[in-house]
């Protein structure tokens, strides 16, 4: 009885092989009917679309990578500015024992004196309102370097307009 069942297993598989083998060769031999594969121009944007897509993006990115601070609501109209630090100590050169110079270089927004200096792996500002744009250039001893540009907006200081409680009432006294 065991002899049979081993054997009846065994004919089983092989027959699942060969139904296996001959159902992964039927669609190369037999193409399905009627399926066909179209490419309808209508559905592909235009060059320029995607153009125009690729350059939103762009500036939905820049957009994305600003710094944005406000300046702090401190009962006084007259404070209009916000202190700020660019801080690159974490840079390196991987070259190990390479010594790396720091050039930063502000590219738009209104004029601010970098402290202490240009060359300083952290320099500060203090900003008024507005949309910024620095530079900084990494550099060793053999030349190589690497530039990125950092954009910080710094918006105005929030204010809410006061909320009015006025309660009317018979008399004739004020109270």
């Amino acid at each position: 009885m065991n002899k049979f069942i081993s054997f009846l297993l065994l004919i089983i598989v092989i027959g699942g092989i060969v139904t296996v083998k001959q159902y992964d060769q039927s669609p190369a031999k037999n193409p399905t009917p009627g399926f066909s594969i179209n490419f309808d121009e209508k559905n592909f944007p235009s060059p320029l679309t995607v153009a125009r897509r690729a350059q939103l993006e762009q500036m939905a990115q820049r957009e994305r990578s600003k710094i944005k601070v406000q300046v702090e609501h401190d009962n006084s109209p007259f404070t209009n500015s916000y202190p700020m630090i660019l801080d690159a100590t974490g840079s390196f050169d991987p070259d190990y024992g390479d010594k790396i110079h720091f050039k930063w270089r502000q590219v738009s927004g209104p004029k601010v004196t970098l402290k202490p200096n240009h060359f300083s792996s952290k320099v500060s500002f203090i900003g008024s309102p507005g949309d910024y744009q620095f530079e900084l250039t990494v550099s060793d001893d053999y030349g190589a370097k690497h530039t990125v540009i950092k954009s910080v907006l710094i918006e105005p200081e929030g204010n809410l307009a006061p909320i009015i409680d006025m309660k009317i009432r018979q008399g004739s006294e004020l109270n």
